[in-house]
């Protein structure tokens, strides 16, 4: 008996397992979004046809978009606006990194333009 409550005692408490949770949001054939949460090891959504609150009925999910973290580091649950805020500032930064590198190179292509149309004019 001693064994199992150590091995009991050994486990993460549901406050540490709560950091492992990500929040998904599922788009179902009705069109609605619902919010799925699942460990974070998961790379997809394995429900195939969840209840939606909205029709009040099963529906199949047509997609699912991991949101982030489902819980923030207090414990509490992490609002779904809250964290679509977070996961757009995040694309917002890479498609501002993205841009800058596209306009270096698009620079770069617009001076190697220029150099080939002056080498073709003073060879005229």
């Amino acid at each position: 008996m001693e064994k199992l409550a150590r091995l009991f005692a050994s486990w993460p408490s549901q406050e540490e397992r709560k950091k492992d949770l990500d929040t998904w949001n599922l788009t179902l054939r009705c069109d609605h979004v619902v919010p799925h949460i699942q460990h974070r090891e998961h790379s997809y959504v394995s429900a195939r046809v969840v209840d939606c609150p909205e029709c009040g009925e099963r529906r199949g999910v047509v997609s699912s978009e991991r949101v982030g973290p489902a819980y923030r580091d207090d414990g509490t649950i992490r609002e779904r606006a809250e964290a679509d805020q977070e996961r757009l500032a995040q694309e917002l930064a890479a498609a501002k990194a993205k841009l800058a590198r596209q306009q270096k190179n698009a620079a770069a292509t617009q001076r190697r333009i220029t150099e080939i149309q002056e080498e073709l004019s003073s060879e005229s």
